[in-house]
């Protein structure tokens, strides 16, 4: 299942919601953790209480006033909470309540690194198209070098020519390819 919900899977959602449908039943329809089920009808400004029922309205949770990107913790760092939350959950003393704590901090490190890799991927996909089309304007311009007339619009041409070069070198020399790699 794709991390992200389409638009006709919120419908559906709704839609069963409204149908009185059990978190468990919604869970197994999506297939998704019931977690990621309560965490979505909480997005769309449904409530779950207690007893497992749907209801609308707004939740109890304070405002969160997002971080800036500098205070986002690396993968490593995400991997090392999520290391330490599982051996913390494999003390004998671990109470009821903290355990429950321990694996929302595990099901948040999770989406968090999930989130990363889909970032990191979507950006890989733009510098492999950026390079593409630097490529393709390289071609642009040194078709336009030599069909300048005069010596100075040529001189201008191969001017713009070495830049893209350049940058398109760089980009080759951070790993960025023009074509994806099949797995």
């Amino acid at each position: 299942m794709a991390p992200y919900w389409t638009h006709p899977e919120e419908m559906n959602l709704i839609h069963m919601v409204e149908e009185g449908k059990s978190i468990e039943e919604l869970s197994e329809v999506f297939h998704r953790s019931p977690e990621a089920i309560r965490l979505k009808l909480r997005r769309l400004g449904l409530a779950v209480s207690e007893k497992n029922k749907v209801t609308t309205g707004s939740t109890t949770t304070p405002k969160l006033e997002p971080l800036k990107f500098e205070e986002l913790p690396s993968p490593n760092e995400a991997l090392g909470l999520l290391w330490a939350a599982v051996k913390r959950l494999q003390d004998p003393d671990v109470g009821r309540e903290e355990a429950k704590k321990l694996r929302l901090i595990l099901t948040g490190v999770k989406s968090y690194i999930h989130l990363d890799a889909d970032y990191v991927l979507r950006i890989r996909e733009i510098e492999r198209r950026m390079l593409v089309m630097h490529k393709t304007e390289l071609a642009h311009m040194k078709k336009f070098a030599d069909e300048a007339k005069a010596p100075a619009e040529k001189e201008r041409w191969l001017g713009h020519v070495k830049a893209l070069e350049k940058e398109i070198v760089e980009m080759e020399a951070m790993g960025i390819t023009e074509s994806k790699k099949k797995s």
